[in-house]
């Protein structure tokens, strides 16, 4: 009886574990995660949509998301099933908003069309998305997209830009890249000034017409994407067009709700803290704010930087043909930035030796943007765009001298002629310094169409538009009475005291721009050929009042036309284009200055002219799901060069050429086989040469005028090379390893071979940095991310953009920057 009890028991336990077994087994299938696959189109092309956000989420919240590849095509996995909304968006379409069921351990494919809306691109985007467009484009233009950008994680933009065929950069500031200097087909990259650099569309150089240096640079951290233009369409923009465009979009608000935090620590005391809050207001009204702060020790001793930069945009979706978009933006900088760079011994004993504790550089900008689209009629899309922008500079330097590099050791601080032989060493003299106090007040408005007709039976589209513009520059120096003063003076003596005459020692200078400018351009499609003509004018007027000197007055009014034409032919996936334009860049403060607004020519002296060039290319390009390829040859023919580089100018109006070939190669291994990685090339030669120019030499004794015909421009590599590995797994990890080569470069135009000892002459040796990055998403709100700059420590001279060999004085020439050093941050980021 017992025994039989015992079988009974034990097979109703083994019935109770097969039945929970069985349980839990259902359980678990009606749990099983599943996977979303889909591609993207455009509704109208049929073509692939690249870049789209797809995100699946569940009552407002995003729990997954995932960005289109070249061929549109996207894939979610381990998706928990149930009711979910799938939500589709990318700027210049209409958003893709549906409910979707997901059974359990299923897979579901989708095919999604997004109707564009032009509404929703303009003028934030200056290429665009669509591949269809972009194959038409009758010049080169790259891109950088929000997954690159956030892959990479820079610690500045210039690093991204250097991935661009045609475009060579050098170091400066050598850490956040505030102050950008990039040069497009081999112009001189000193603080970006012959580059027009824009921010959704909008010109953010301080004033672009008189003083267009890049002393302001948006961080990394609010940039979104980065576009480069190159060809004949870049005579929509202006007035900088000779080297190119680069436009920084931002990210737009589109409803989405939520925040995201990203934190970043790193090597050299960097931190960096991101936070953004999204989708404040209803839907009609829906607002975006995101706040800064980044800091860091650089790579030199007394280098310490801090930034905090905040952001608040608001879209006002008026009606579904009419947007308002604001966008509000302050930031500033305290920095220990100097003109102070090494000596060749200094190079070799010590790369990262900065005696200057007390040089101060400090920033304040303050951004109002507002742009109005209004869809007028079906064909008819008009853009108004109105900026204000304050941005003010307090720039305050020590005095420099030379010193032993023996003396030094033992805290002897004698100054030495700068044609000292031996070991030198360039310090702060300890007696004073200079403040170079700048600020600018900058406000435009314009107003653009486009309007898609036939003509002639042909597909076309027209954009025109006009644009006022005015800016104030004043631009001041004073002399301080100690290292670390922070106020000055503009001259010595007592005014009408003759026993104390005055001595003026600053500078105050107030110029002004009032600008007007306008541009038409027609895309006309006669099947596979596209033609694009276009026309710009620019009209301004530019004065100067040199306040410390009886407050003179010197103007001057200035007009030109800019015409441009180019074509796109298609034969099978492969796009030829050409292309030829007017390049023109405006008269600087420097070059006013040089030839005194022209004042002088009568009596033989520079007439006041703007440097404008002839810039021709053609290439071929094709982009497809495996291989993308954008290769053109390329020559500018630029006159009228007056001020040429820092302390150099022409003594008549120069004439320079640049040749060359550049190409950009995207394969994407991984479809040939899962294990590979995607290679992506850009490569660029280039040639330079003077065809004109005179100036007084800088080695030869007696201010001796040279004839520099046949010398190569400074800055101007021979050859560059970024290879790129990039790898993507479906379990959410992302690698990426960058190795860069540039070759070696000429630093002044009489292209002097010597170096001497006061490192402010002589080439910079050719060098290869190596980068790498990977990033790790293991949850839907959740990734962490590593990123090594310089991976290998290569000690190289970044430049001498602050040298001139002309002028050898301590004070007058900065020596070597170094090229920036390792560099290792690790972060996490959040996204609610």
């Amino acid at each position: 009886m017992s025994r039989g009890i015992e079988i009974a028991t034990r097979l109703l336990g083994l019935a109770t574990l097969l039945s929970m077994a069985v349980g839990s087994l259902a359980l678990s299938l009606e749990l099983a995660p599943a996977d979303i696959s889909g591609k993207v189109i455009d509704q109208e092309t049929g073509q692939p949509v690249l870049g789209a956000v797809v995100k699946i989420g569940l009552a407002g919240e995003s729990l997954k998301g995932a960005t289109t590849g070249q061929d549109g095509t996207f894939f979610l996995a381990q998706v928990p099933p149930g009711p979910k909304r799938i939500a589709v968006s990318l700027i210049g379409y209409g958003s893709y908003d549906e409910e979707i069921a997901l059974a359990p351990g299923a897979t579901l494919v989708l095919d999604i069309a997004l109707l564009s809306d032009p509404i929703q691109l303009a003028p934030v985007e200056i290429i665009g998305e669509s591949p269809l467009t972009n194959q038409k484009r009758p010049g080169t233009a790259s891109k950088l997209r929000p997954q690159t950008v956030g892959l990479i994680k820079p610690v500045g933009t210039q690093e991204l830009l250097e991935l661009v065929p045609g475009i060579n950069g050098y170091a400066d500031d050598g850490f956040g890249n505030s102050r950008l200097s990039v040069g497009i087909r081999g112009l001189n990259p000193r603080r970006s000034s012959r580059v027009l650099i824009m921010e959704d569309g909008v010109p953010i150089q301080p004033a672009v017409y008189i003083y267009p240096n890049a002393y302001y640079n948006p961080p990394s951290e609010r940039i979104d994407a980065m576009e480069v233009i190159k060809g004949s369409s870049a005579i929509r923009f202006g007035p900088q067009t000779m080297g190119g465009v680069i436009n920084y979009a931002t990210r737009r608000p589109d409803g989405t709700k939520g925040m995201v935090n990203q934190f970043t620590v790193g090597s050299n005391g960097y931190y960096s803290a991101f936070a953004e809050l999204r989708g404040l207001g209803r839907r009609q009204i829906t607002s975006d704010i995101q706040v800064l702060y980044k800091r860091g020790n650089g790579f030199r001793a007394n280098n310490t930087f801090n930034q905090v930069n905040g952001t608040a945009k608001t879209q006002f979706r008026l009606s579904p043909k009419k947007v308002l978009y604001l966008k509000a933006n302050a930031n500033f900088e305290s920095s220990n930035a100097t003109y102070t760079g090494l000596t060749e011994y200094s190079f070799r004993a010590n790369p990262k030796f900065n005696p200057k504790e007390d040089d101060h550089f400090k920033v304040l900008r303050a951004a109002l943007d507002l742009m109005y689209t209004s869809k007028i009629a079906a064909n008819l899309v008009g853009n108004t765009t109105a900026y204000l922008n304050v941005f003010d500079r307090r720039w305050w330097r020590e005095d420099d001298i030379f010193v032993r590099a023996s003396a030094l050791a033992t805290g002897d601080l004698t100054p030495v002629p700068y044609f000292q032989s031996g070991d030198l060493v360039r310090v702060g003299g300890g007696t004073g310094n200079f403040g170079i106090l700048r600020t600018f007040y900058v406000g435009g408005i314009a107003q653009d169409y486009s309007l898609k007709h036939s003509l002639g039976g042909h597909s076309a589209k027209i954009e025109a538009g006009v644009r006022a513009h005015w800016e104030r520059f004043i631009d001041d120096k004073k002399i301080g009475d100690a290292p670390d003063a922070r106020d000055g003076v503009y001259y010595t003596g007592t005014p009408d005291d003759p026993d104390d005459p005055v001595q003026i020692v600053g500078q105050s200078h107030h110029y002004e721009t009032t600008a007007l400018a306008g541009y038409a351009m027609e895309h006309i499609e006669w099947g596979r050929l596209t033609l694009d003509p276009g026309l710009r004018f620019e009209v301004f007027k530019q004065s100067r009042v040199d306040r410390l000197r009886g407050a003179i007055l010197a103007d001057k009014v200035s007009a030109v036309l800019l015409p441009g034409m180019g074509f796109n032919y298609q034969f099978g996936r492969f796009n030829a284009f050409a292309g030829v334009h007017r390049g023109y860049t405006p008269p600087s403060s420097g070059t006013l200055k040089i030839t005194n607004f022209g004042q002088n020519a009568a009596a033989g002296g520079l007439d006041l002219k703007a440097e404008k060039s002839w810039n021709v290319e053609a290439g071929v390009r094709s982009w497809g799901p495996r291989l993308t390829l954008e290769a053109a040859v390329f020559l500018l023919k630029i006159e009228d060069l007056v001020a040429a580089g820092r302390g150099t100018a022409f003594k008549n109006l120069g004439k320079v050429e640049t040749y060359g070939l550049e190409g950009s190669l995207g394969l994407a291994s991984s479809r040939l086989a899962a294990m590979l990685p995607d290679v992506h090339l850009a490569y660029t030669y280039l040639q330079t040469a003077i065809k004109s120019g005179i100036v007084s030499s800088a080695v030869m004794a007696g201010n001796i005028d040279v004839d520099l015909t046949g010398n190569q421009l400074p800055y101007a590599p021979p050859h560059t090379l970024t290879v790129s590995l990039v790898k993507q797994t479906k379990q959410g990890l992302r690698l990426r390893a960058d190795v860069r080569f540039v070759d070696a470069v000429f630093t002044d135009f009489e292209n002097i071979e010597r170096i001497f000892n006061r490192g402010d002459t002589g080439p910079i040796p050719r060098y290869s940095i190596v980068n790498a990055s990977a990033d790790y998403q293991w949850s839907a709100r959740w990734s962490a991310f590593v990123a090594g700059k310089n991976i290998l420590d290569e000690i190289y001279i970044g430049s001498r953009l602050h040298s001139n060999a002309g002028q050898p004085e301590a004070h007058l020439s900065s020596g070597i920057l170094v090229g920036p050093r390792r560099q290792i941050n690790v972060g996490i980021k959040r996204v609610l």
